[in-house]
């Protein structure tokens, strides 16, 4: 028989144990919530550092893999949970974000001031981003392509001309800061005669000048003022198969046309809304049979003439719709003899026959390939590559 001493340490044994487990139980369920709790006050601090006051983790990190087309890239789908905290991070906070190199391709339309298409608006390249040195510009104004495929731009701020070879690599300039007093700083179009010299309108003295490929001063015509060979705002020149030689000006309401040497021909135009008036004249351009082209920017209408003056047709208006324009601006021609018009408000070129009968558009508002921030000049080369310059903010563009 069991004594009772015996009896009674057997019962303060078992007692012990069920007490220590009981215990020791507690400990760890009260350990794992106060590690499940900092854990959790972890990443909710770790969400409001990151600015992530509303998404879950799995969204603010799938943001991260999203490409600005809004395409979901799979490349980091085997990071672990500490690099995507770090890609979301990187995401959210904004300042840590570096700007994307920008090359030569369909990405960096918006960093080219000229940009290189296809009849179709397929984009083909570009160059000429902002800044002052070589190949850069602040306000790229117009473009014009000589028979060799090099291109000629004009920069109202720097007052410059700047020569590039086909594939946009820089040759030559000339102008500021070399010779700071050879253009105002109102410079508009540039254009290259049969002969290959390149023409600039220095507006504010109101002269035209004649350079040779080189940017060696050949001659200069005109000055201000409302008489024959004289010029109020000159704006445009352009040239027929003869080189004779068409100004445009916008407060003069009138075309004048000059013999090679700049000798006075005639003039024709008037103010007015009528056949062959005009009201704010902006570019001049001449076809393949010798027909003129102008762009009227106020009465939003193109207006064809015989080299001599004679009115054949005009059409348009202001608008958005198709064959309606928002400051028309350049004007050019493919091989076919379609004619394509720089709608500048509208951000987008119109197509049209010889006649005037709408064909197509290409481009509209924006930065991605085939639109345009602020489309203002046109050039199609003996290849059908158009040149198109956007000015973007301040005022070149390239289309094939």
């Amino acid at each position: 028989m069991i004594s009772k001493r015996a009896s009674f340490a057997f019962l303060f044994l078992i007692t012990f144990t069920l007490v220590f487990s009981y215990l020791n139980m507690n400990y760890h369920h009260v350990s794992a919530q106060v590690f499940e709790f900092q854990e959790d006050d972890y990443f909710d601090v770790d969400e409001e550092d990151i600015g992530s006051s509303t998404n879950s983790d799995e969204d603010a990190y799938s943001n991260t893999n999203d490409d600005e087309n809004g395409n979901t890239n799979d490349d980091d789908e085997g990071d672990d949970s500490s690099e995507k905290k770090s890609s979301k991070k990187k995401k959210k906070g904004s300042e840590n974000i570096d700007e994307p190199n920008y090359g030569m391709n369909d990405g960096d339309i918006q960093k080219y001031y000229v940009q290189k298409y296809d009849l179709n608006g397929k984009f083909l390249g570009g160059f000429g981003t902002k800044g002052d040195g070589d190949g850069q510009f602040l306000h790229a104004h117009n473009i014009a392509v000589d028979a060799h495929g090099n291109i000629y731009v004009t920069d109202e701020q720097r007052m410059n001309v700047q020569k590039f070879d086909r594939n946009g690599n820089f040759l030559l300039s000339w102008g500021a800061p070399a010779d700071e007093n050879l253009f105002s700083h109102k410079m508009e179009d540039v254009n290259v005669d049969k002969e290959g010299n390149v023409w600039v309108v220095n507006w504010g003295p109101g002269q035209l000048m004649k350079f040779d490929p080189n940017g060696k001063l050949l001659m200069t015509i005109g000055k201000k003022g409302n008489g024959q060979g004289e010029f109020n705002r000159l704006w445009g020149v352009a040239f027929d198969s003869d080189n004779n030689i068409y100004t445009s000006e916008k407060y003069a309401y009138r075309i004048q046309k000059f013999d090679p040497e700049g000798n006075f021909i005639k003039q024709f135009g008037e103010y007015g809304e009528g056949n062959g008036q005009f009201r704010h004249l902006h570019a001049v351009s001449i076809d393949s049979k010798d027909n003129v082209y102008v762009n009227d920017e106020d009465n939003g209408a193109v207006t064809k003439f015989t080299k001599d003056g004679e009115f054949i047709t005009n059409w348009g208006s202001v608008g958005k719709n198709e064959g309606q324009f928002d400051e028309p601006h350049g004007i050019d021609f493919d091989s076919q003899g379609n004619v394509y018009v720089v709608d500048t408000q509208n951000n987008r070129i119109q197509v049209f026959t010889p006649d005037g009968q709408y064909l197509k558009s290409i481009g509209k508002q924006g930065s991605a390939p085939g639109e345009f921030l602020l489309i203002h000049d046109i050039d199609i080369d003996d290849n059908d590559i158009i040149h198109v310059l956007d000015s973007r903010d301040a005022h070149p563009n390239k289309i094939n």
